[in-house]
């Protein structure tokens, strides 16, 4: 359901919003618990449901439809009322994702661009693999990530920085967790 939540298992230790090269960014990094590695979440990311019972994203509209080898689609994704988009979802390489977004029915896209997911094993002591997510930051764009934006100043992009998009992936870490094994 659009605007569910998940109790979390997964702990959020980095929400930064500010400003690259003319664009909005986000920055967030969350820590799994113990036991949940890198390659599991990788494993989760490639090969569990992006929508519906027991998914990434939960039970949302959106279809998943049939991609090339390492590539994920998701066609008509609508994570709350009023906000679609297709996701597509690319391993570039063992722990670096990008996910695209795109809004090919529209004539004026509001949301157009990359998000960088970035996977590693985790450092502190009790804690669990790390998923890093940069959008529109310097490190983003060394990485060759396309800015996320669009042609036009947008209330939806602006909430999608500001609010939206950080509860989404809040949910779909403790979700991931959860298909990773944990808790």
């Amino acid at each position: 359901m659009a605007g569910e939540s998940v109790d979390p298992v997964v702990q959020r230790t980095r929400h930064a919003r500010g400003r690259h090269a003319g664009e909005a960014t986000l920055a967030q990094t969350f820590v799994f618990p113990r036991g949940v590695t890198a390659a599991a979440i990788g494993e989760v990311l490639r090969s569990a449901s992006l929508v519906g019972a027991d998914s990434i994203f939960g039970d949302r509209p959106g279809e998943e439809v049939p991609a090339e080898a390492g590539t994920r689609h998701l066609h008509g994704f609508s994570p709350v009322p009023g906000f679609r988009f297709d996701v597509e979802v690319t391993e570039r390489e063992p722990g670096v994702l990008v996910a695209s977004f795109a809004q090919p029915d529209r004539r004026t896209p509001y949301l157009q661009g990359d998000a960088m997911w970035l996977l590693s094993d985790g450092a502190a002591e009790g804690a669990g693999a790390v998923f890093e997510e940069e959008i529109n930051t310097g490190r983003a764009r060394v990485a060759k990530a396309t800015p996320l934006s669009g042609p036009r100043p947008s209330l939806r992009r602006w909430l999608f920085f500001r609010a939206g998009h950080a509860q989404v992936m809040r949910d779909a870490a403790n979700r991931i967790a959860r298909l990773a094994g944990a808790g």
